[in-house]
């Protein structure tokens, strides 16, 4: 004959019901998504480009291009437009002009200003401060600008080119024996200078065509191109970037 448990046991029974669930409860509570969600990276479309920006490093992480013979000609006058401010940019993560004054540094377009020729508006948007880059003068002006024209060249011989640019920041050795990354800062914003610039460029099949990684300093206009070549799986590691998804 089946006896009845005690009030005691039933006690018992209902305290342990109440903290199995109670657990269970918790357990489902501490996986809860959170209700805000925190964002590092901002993605912006314009008409000449995309980029992902770095708020730690007040630029662009990676600028995309696609670039074809048309789209590279026009007669857009870059003189009329200045540097200016990303409204959807969050101002505590913004640069500004005064970041890059008296610093030494040009204000270096990452989608040049001349792959954006097409009209105005497109000109305009390659101004705007998060598609610029800090960039040692003679760099900026003389053989950065050099490779730009050769991918414009390279647009115009393949008819399109996908193009994605951006800044490093490489280690080196140091008097120890120990690597180390290291970078000036510029302006009350902390805008980082990239110790390099890589860019990629693919067809339309997204197939490599070429690849550059370029210190940020002065280079001798008679320095081959190809010294700069790499491969698009060192500039991933070294970006922390993936640009083809396999």
């Amino acid at each position: 004959m089946n006896k009845k448990p005690s009030s005691r046991a039933l006690t018992a029974l209902t305290i342990g019901l109440a903290l199995a669930v109670g657990f269970v409860s918790g357990l489902s509570m501490s996986w809860k998504q959170p209700q805000i969600h925190p964002i590092a990276d901002l993605k912006i479309e314009r008409e000449a480009y995309q980029l992902v920006y770095d708020g730690l490093h007040k630029q662009a992480r990676w600028v995309y291009e696609h670039l074809t013979a048309d789209s590279v000609a026009g007669d857009a006058d870059r003189s009329k437009f200045d540097f200016l401010e990303d409204p959807q940019i969050p101002q505590p993560l913004r640069s500004t002009k005064e970041d890059y004054a008296r610093s030494g540094f040009d204000r270096g377009h990452l989608c040049p200003a001349a792959d954006a020729r097409s009209n105005d508006i497109a000109m305009k948007e390659t101004f705007y401060l998060s598609n610029i880059s800090p960039q040692c003068p003679q760099f900026n002006r003389g053989y950065w600008a050099m490779l730009e024209r050769h991918v414009r060249e390279l647009a115009k011989e393949h008819g399109s080119v996908h193009v994605f640019t951006g800044g490093l920041y490489l280690p080196q050795e140091g008097s120890d024996g120990k690597r180390y990354v290291r970078y000036q800062v510029i302006g009350k914003n902390d805008v980082a200078v990239p110790t390099h610039y890589f860019k990629i460029v693919l067809d339309d099949k997204y197939e490599l065509i070429k690849a550059f990684v370029l210190p940020n300093e002065p280079i001798s206009a008679t320095t081959p191109l190809e010294q700069f070549k790499t491969s698009l799986e060192n500039i991933e590691k070294s970006a922390g970037i993936v640009f083809r998804s396999q």
